[in-house]
């Protein structure tokens, strides 16, 4: 009899950052608890197998307990167990948590750090000090970091106060961002002359990340080891407050001891509003000897260039060379339906859910998920699809062929095929006479004298796929399936002679189905087969301080919007016009803009404005995607609506806008209308810029199931401005 923790309660769907109780709600009948210590808590993370890792820190006792999720967190699956005797490592009595993002943006704390990467609370003057930022939704926003002198022991402040030096910095995927600091004589100058206490130096850092929007370390002592004494101490001033921004996180706050004693009013550009504030201590001494850096390197969030660490082999968890199991074969089946559509368009998943083979005259005796996955697995093995893009291949197009896994046999009861008896039947359907044959030699399984052996049987179908797979007459399908193509996987199995996809039955929803499965399988990061291979020595596409991309990602589409921390979603639903026919197969082509403006702001101001037609009225025209200078990517349509960007093909194509001016002769800014100079070229790509626009074409073209060659530019397919498109096609060209 089960004792111990029967179930808790708390929030499953927290905000990063945010601080959540959870508490024990129930316990296992005859559970006895005296106190309230033995109750320990465990958080897990789910990898791609399914399976929960434990995630190590701190022991956790008590009833009720917090836990506050960070940025890197964000979108995955976690655990959270309490237990008294050993945790379950499952729900109930676990909760599943899935952290999102926060509404508002915000620091949640600075903190200083030695370069050895231990927290510092006392620094040497002759070293350098490191401020750490920890942020929520703020991916890709640049922070700046000041290191400013504090004139007066214990934080006031006068009109000489000025910044000693200045870094920036962008907020990673894990929501921190990371400057050194050195705090030596040639940086600490301006602090040094007018200093009273000559005995030590104050400093603080302010942390901003919008001009209005600022967040303060508590200031920091430093000894002086050359003090002198100022001839003229400069005169204090009384200072001006910001007031706290309406909504934000700094007006359910306190004042911080800074904005009490005025440190906040001494920033160069004009205040707005407050809009968040934190403050960390620290004092630097000039007896205190300098940490030694670590010899393998700096963090690897510092901004300057970092040595590369060598990572440990992690254990491969992908489908290569391995079973399916059960559960992980049910939810590649309702991937694939919740991805698919029937003739009519009505969707898999809302009439069959996850059930299996209920459909057809012909039905399997056995049709569990357990002897599913088992008839597979051996399948998988005596036909030699092995690895995770052979395995994905052939499941999407078994997918296909079974309408959904639902029926195993082709046609209905009353239904007269020419090639009966040897009607298509298995998973991938094994038809015609001369084929039965085949396989009866090859497998032993006697199915020429009884051909409902290969509907009725679940083993004898799989084989017979694998079979057909291998042995057909056209050849081993496995290599397609190497090289990835949706378009010889579904040929060999429907149509081998097929010229077009527009020939093979169902090709949209083969395609579809693989890159369903693809989402599932976490390919082609996951995959163990491919990370074998010979990698290049450096990914030239993304910038370096980025640890992610999303060209080399699988990523979600939820909605029409991509799911991915590299993409920020800005809906302007005006510049939507109808749906493409098909989400998927109706693109055949990524079409590169330039905006003609100077920012992404304008930009979208410019898609919701519209412009007057000839009838008075206004038309909407935008892309589905916008790059910054920057090198930040916003998406502002849905990928199932058509926009109105290029005339002729809107509906078959995604435009990426790119911001950028057109420029006259001269290199200034021009739109070329009635009295402006006219259009003589076109602003250069930011070298991040560049390679935003390359990770975000290369990510489409994965999801598109297209090559470079669709990639075309603006001018090439409507009457533009000359090199619009081209100049951003050849600044991008050679990352692809």
């Amino acid at each position: 009899m089960a004792k111990g923790v029967k179930s808790i309660t708390g929030n499953a769907s927290p905000e990063v950052g945010e601080k959540n109780f959870y508490e024990v709600s129930s316990f296992y009948q005859g559970t006895v608890i005296k106190n309230e210590k033995e109750i320990k808590w465990k958080l897990y993370t789910q990898q791609s197998s399914g399976n929960w890792r434990e995630l190590r820190g701190p022991q956790k006792t008590g009833k009720k307990v917090p836990f506050s999720f960070p940025e890197k967190w964000l979108g995955k699956k976690l655990l959270i167990e309490a237990f008294v005797y050993n945790p379950e490592v499952k729900s109930p009595p676990g909760l599943i948590v899935a952290p999102k993002t926060a509404k508002i943006p915000r620091i949640n704390k600075v903190e200083l750090f030695y370069v050895d990467d231990k927290k510092g609370s006392v620094f040497s003057f002759m070293e350098k000090l490191r401020a750490r930022a920890y942020c929520v939704n703020m991916f890709l926003k640049e922070l700046t970091f000041t290191l400013w002198e504090d004139d007066a022991k214990g934080g006031g402040h006068n009109t000489n106060n000025k910044p000693i030096r200045t870094l920036k910095a962008r907020v990673d995927k894990n929501g921190v961002a990371v400057v050194e600091f050195p705090l030596s004589e040639a940086y600490m100058k301006k602090a040094m002359e007018g200093e009273v206490d000559v005995k030590q130096l104050e400093f603080y850092v302010t942390v901003e990340y919008y001009k209005n929007k600022k967040h303060a370390t508590k200031n920091v002592d430093v000894d002086n080891p050359n003090p002198k004494v100022p001839i003229n101490p400069p005169k204090k001033t009384e200072p001006k407050q910001p007031p706290k921004a309406k909504g934000s996180p700094a007006e359910s706050k306190p004042k911080s001891k800074k904005e009490e004693k005025g440190i906040l009013d001494k920033i160069e550009e004009k205040w707005d509003e407050l809009w968040d504030w934190w403050e960390t201590p620290g004092t630097i001494k000039k007896e205190q000897l300098p940490t030694q850096q670590k010899p393998e390197g700096r963090s690897p969030a510092v901004v300057q260039e970092q040595p590369k660490e060598k990572k440990e082999e992690k254990e491969c968890t992908c489908f290569c060379d391995r079973d399916i199991s059960a559960t992980e074969l049910k939810e590649m089946v309702v991937a694939m339906r919740k991805a698919t559509n029937d003739d009519a368009g009505e969707n898999f998943y809302k009439w069959n859910k996850d059930n299996l083979f209920t459909i057809g005259h012909e039905k399997f005796s056995e049709k569990t998920y357990e002897k599913f996955a088992e008839v597979l697995n051996k399948t998988f093995k005596n036909y030699e699809i092995t690895t995770c893009i052979r395995k994905i291949h052939f499941l999407a197009q078994c997918y296909h062929e079974t309408g959904a896994f639902m029926r195993s046999v082709e046609g209905n009861e009353r239904e007269s095929l020419w090639y009966d008896p040897y009607r298509g039947r298995g998973f991938i359907h094994l038809t015609l006479k001369g084929n039965y044959i085949k396989f009866q030699e090859n497998s032993g399984f006697n199915v020429v004298p009884n051909p409902k052996l290969v509907s009725t049987n679940i083993e004898i179908a799989a084989m017979s796929s694998g079979w057909y797979w291998k042995f057909n007459d056209k050849g081993n399908i496995n290599p397609f399936a190497d090289k990835d193509s949706i378009f010889d996987t579904s040929r060999l199995v429907n149509k081998p002679n097929a010229k077009s996809s527009s020939s093979i039955r169902g090709y949209n929803q083969r395609v579809n189905a693989v890159n369903a499965l693809k989402n599932k399988f976490e390919y082609p990061q996951n995959c163990c087969s491919l990370s074998k291979k010979e990698k290049p020595k450096e990914n030239t596409t993304c910038p370096s301080e980025l640890s992610s991309c999303i060209c080399s990602e699988t990523y979600p589409v939820e909605s029409g919007f991509i799911n991915h921390a590299r993409v920020i979603k800005n809906h302007v639903s005006v510049i939507e016009h109808d749906n493409f026919s098909d989400a998927k197969t109706s693109v055949q082509k990524i079409i590169l803009h330039r905006t003609a403006g100077g920012t992404t702001e304008a930009c979208i101001r410019a898609f919701k404005s519209g412009r007057k037609n000839k009838s008075g009225g206004i038309d909407h025209y935008g892309t589905h995607f916008i790059v910054g200078k920057d090198g930040i990517i916003t998406q502002t349509a849905n990928l199932n609506k058509k926009t109105w960007h290029c005339k002729g093909w809107n509906s078959k194509s995604v435009g990426i806008e790119v911001v950028g001016y057109a420029i006259d002769k001269n290199g200034k800014p021009t739109l070329g209308l009635k009295g402006q100079n006219p259009v003589a070229g076109w602003e250069n790509l930011t070298d991040i810029q560049a390679k935003s626009v390359a990770c975000l074409v290369k990510a489409l073209l994965n999801y598109y199931d297209l090559d470079k060659t669709n990639i075309d530019c603006h001018e090439h397919l409507a009457a533009k401005e000359e090199g619009e498109g081209q100049i951003v096609y050849n600044a991008i060209k050679d990352y692809l």
